[in-house]
């Protein structure tokens, strides 16, 4: 498999987005939105998304030139439209005006519509945390992509709906960053590439029956993921319908349904201040104490140790910045494909 620096493959995607339209700016938060997602493992948000990104701007789907504009707000909100450009341009908009909003009035909601696909939920609560706020992100498909089926069910009627929770620690954030289907559609999309199974409990096909094969989600007609959970994969249904409530209902950008036909993310924001309910030296000496007491427990049979939420990203971020990113041979030559589509020269792995 090719395998590439960091920075190589952030220049290598910048310029493929320069020249299907992009500003430089947002060429250069795009592309490291995804090489980012590359860094800390989860390739489903990386490089990979590149074809689909340039296939929606051929398809009118994807605006690369426009920019995000808000809407409306108050001192605690603020309702921001996309205008169908850039997700990760248009997400990070989003936070700055919660984490401003929050400064000034210790929490502060923003909902993001008419997004393109913003990429990695959590690269956005962490950055919330870093400011020394907690942040809460949910997400859906603008009411488009239904790809899960219900708890009980066997036909999508759900996207993947992912949840994102960030805390400040005096360490690394502590980060969750999860779908509340049992996987993210594009971990399927992985597989499919490297010719892989994927595990018992994803998926299952058109008729409803389980199935391994990821090729069962893109097929006519398509199988669906399952909720988060497996036998209680209720929860994970439970937890889908509150993103779809905050998302899609309360946003204006609509709830999942088999009508829509603009994909895209929906997204709310919150953005909280640690000294809006106690003191920042109780609220550190608290979560503080809880990462100590967690790290401190003995692990159980089959593990080493007691990792934090977000700790393994934060860990294959620094391996792979010193020993490079691994892009599967056939994602590889689909992102050649599209450089090569708009004239520009493949570098050498």
């Amino acid at each position: 498999m090719p395998k590439l620096t960091a920075e190589r493959l952030l220049a290598y995607a910048r310029s493929i987005f320069e020249a299907a339209g992009a500003p430089a700016g947002a060429a250069q938060r795009v592309a490291e939105s995804l090489v980012l997602s590359n860094l800390v493992g989860h390739d489903s948000h990386g490089v990979i998304r590149i074809p689909q990104y340039i296939k929606a701007i051929r398809a009118g789907a994807l605006d690369p030139a426009v920019a995000p504009s808000l809407v409306r707000e108050t001192a605690t909100t603020a309702l921001i439209d996309g205008h169908w450009g850039w997700g990760q341009v248009a997400a990070w908009r989003a936070v700055e005006v919660a984490v401003a909003k929050a400064t000034d009035a210790h929490l502060a909601a923003v909902s993001l519509v008419n997004s393109y696909h913003v990429g990695r939920c959590g690269e956005y609560v962490e950055e919330v945390a870093r400011r020394g706020m907690i942040g809460l992100l949910t997400l859906n498909n603008s009411g488009g992509a239904a790809q899960v089926a219900p708890f009980g069910g066997r036909e999508r009627r759900l996207a993947s709906n992912p949840i994102a929770f960030a805390a400040p620690t005096s360490g690394a954030p502590l980060l969750v960053d999860m779908t509340s289907s049992v996987v993210a559609e594009g971990k399927v999309r992985v597989l499919r590439n490297q010719g892989k199974l994927a595990p018992e409990g994803w998926l299952i096909d058109a008729a409803g029956r389980p199935t391994r094969d990821p090729n069962a989600l893109y097929s006519s007609p398509p199988g669906a993921l399952l909720p988060l959970g497996g036998s209680l994969g209720h929860k994970g249904y439970g937890l889908s319908v509150l993103v779809e409530v905050l998302s899609g209902a309360l946003s204006g950008a609509g709830c999942t349904n088999l009508a829509a036909k603009h994909v895209g993310n929906a997204v709310f924001l919150e953005a909280i201040r640690v000294d809006a309910f106690t003191t920042t030296e109780q609220y550190y000496a608290e979560v503080d104490g809880l990462v100590a007491s967690l790290k401190s427990c003995p692990p159980a049979e089959g593990f080493e140790e007691v990792l934090l939420p977000g700790e393994p990203e934060h860990r294959t971020e620094k391996r792979r910045r010193a020993e490079g990113i691994e892009i599967d041979a056939e994602t590889w030559r689909q992102i050649g494909d599209v450089a090569t589509s708009l004239s520009l020269a493949i570098p050498e792995a």
